[in-house]
């Protein structure tokens, strides 16, 4: 090897060796304690993540434990809960003092089967909101942790009064068709077979008709007349 390359291998790993004693070396606890720090931030933000989205959410949630206290709720629960009890709910109190009193036993005995594991859905009409009558959907979820032990449920409630006027008007027309299907089988089929019979009596007797071939011709018409008014006043009905 010449002198000119052993000096320069000698300089450059005398060199590192003098940058590696300066540099500071990480002990094992250093890293960890950057790790727990790094996993902090990540929870940190997927938490912020969570919590814009339950937030922001038109539905109704609260997170109970499986003693069914209240773990957390979103915005949306708490202003209910304000609107309805005329107080703020109170992380960590009992569920049961959020209830009304005509409610309390369904969403408890609710409540004891998504706890089993079981997710349970309920509709009914409430109307103790604003003096009004609303319909409302609750869902009861079990909740679970990693391990997929129950630890708890979660509560989410909507209110479905547009959704059921929407299925009730739905099944208000789907009866008038039948109604009117009904009419068209047996009130309007029946005359107009009666009024081509008796046409074609007339027919054979040379376009002659009598009387009381017309007085029975203008009986029946009248009376699909009163049957096609029938079927367009239901028509007509909202």
């Amino acid at each position: 090897m010449s002198p000119v390359i052993n000096i320069r291998a000698k300089y450059y790993r005398t060199l590192r060796q003098r940058i590696i004693a300066k540099t500071p070396q990480l002990s094992k606890s250093d890293k960890d304690q950057q790790v727990i720090k790094r996993l902090q931030a990540e929870i940190k933000l997927l938490s912020f993540k969570f919590r814009a989205v339950f937030d922001r959410t038109d539905s109704y949630f609260i997170i109970l434990d499986l003693k069914m206290n209240i773990v957390d709720c979103n915005k949306a629960a708490s202003r209910l809960i304000k609107k309805l009890f005329g107080k703020k709910i109170i992380i960590g109190e009992n569920i049961t003092n959020f209830l009304h009193p005509s409610s309390a036993s369904t969403i408890t005995e609710s409540c004891d089967r998504a706890f089993s594991g079981k997710k349970h859905t309920i509709e009914r009409e409430v109307g103790y909101l604003d003096n009004k009558t609303t319909w409302w959907s609750f869902d009861f979820s079990p909740a679970k942790n990693l391990r997929g032990k129950i630890t708890g449920l979660i509560f989410n409630a909507n209110d479905i009064t547009r959704r059921k006027a929407y299925e009730a008007k739905v099944l208000s027309q789907r009866e008038k068709l039948m109604e009117i299907a009904s009419i068209q089988s047996h009130q309007v089929r029946g005359p107009v077979c009666t009024i081509m019979a008796l046409m074609s009596l007339i027919k054979d007797n040379g376009y002659e008709a009598d009387r009381e071939y017309l007085l029975l011709l203008e009986t029946t018409t009248d009376l699909l007349d009163n049957n096609i008014r029938d079927i367009v006043k239901i028509s007509s009905e909202e």
